[in-house]
């Protein structure tokens, strides 16, 4: 490993370990762990040195190459850049990543450019604030464990309806209500909606209680 890669991973452990809630920040209590584990040809980040997993929670969404390649892909409080760097690997033709946290931003542009993601762009946002117009409609949107960090829920389904063209990998905060959300997304129109289990990535096996769902704008069977 380089030294440009060894500060990568002591720069990503520290802007791991607070992260913005509705009211002031959140502390991890696992200590000098990365938050999401994932992989590049350049440069990876291990499933023992994270505390969630990119490749698992992908699977887990059902998404692989034959549903990705070529698409346009969101991720909406997108902490470090994980899901998207390791979605780089499935051949999306570009990915936005929005988070509200700019050392994450920071870190999150200087992998992407050191492993030549140049289909990859990532802002600094506030989710409450963001304007879907200007954002624009994307194939694939994540969603992840968001819903109870924002001031209003009601504006982040509305914001979702908008920006997802297709496919939404929506995963809830503990103790969301699973069908709260399906009806808030039915509202703004998501034809089918599945809840597909708890999330099963942390290392802490207590925080595998968030709800994951998948969302899509067509009707079954449509093409």
């Amino acid at each position: 490993m380089t030294h440009i890669e060894d500060g990568f991973k002591e720069r990503l452990r520290g802007t791991s370990r607070t992260f913005r809630k509705k009211e002031g920040r959140h502390t991890l209590k696992s200590e000098d762990v990365i938050y999401c584990a994932f992989g590049t040809d350049r440069f990876t980040v291990s499933r023992n040195e994270a505390q969630r997993s990119a490749p698992e929670r992908l699977a887990r969404f059902g998404l692989s190459r034959a549903n990705v390649e070529g698409r346009s892909a969101l991720d909406l409080g997108c902490h470090n850049g994980a899901m998207l760097m390791e979605l780089t690997n499935l051949g999306p033709a570009r990915g936005l990543g929005i988070e509200y946290d700019a050392d994450k931003v920071a870190i999150a542009r200087e992998i992407s450019a050191y492993c030549g993601l140049n289909q990859l762009r990532f802002e600094q946002g506030d989710l409450d604030r963001l304007d879907a117009e200007a954002l624009g409609t994307f194939d694939i949107v994540f969603a992840l464990a968001i819903e109870a960090h924002v001031l209003d829920a009601d504006r982040l389904y509305t914001l979702l309806g908008k920006v997802t063209g297709d496919l939404l990998c929506f995963e809830g905060n503990g103790n969301c209500n699973v069908d709260t959300v399906k009806e808030s997304l039915q509202a703004v129109g998501f034809k089918t909606i599945h809840y597909i289990g708890f999330c099963d990535d942390d290392i802490v096996p207590a925080n595998n209680k968030r709800p994951m769902l998948v969302a899509r704008k067509t009707e079954p069977g449509s093409t």
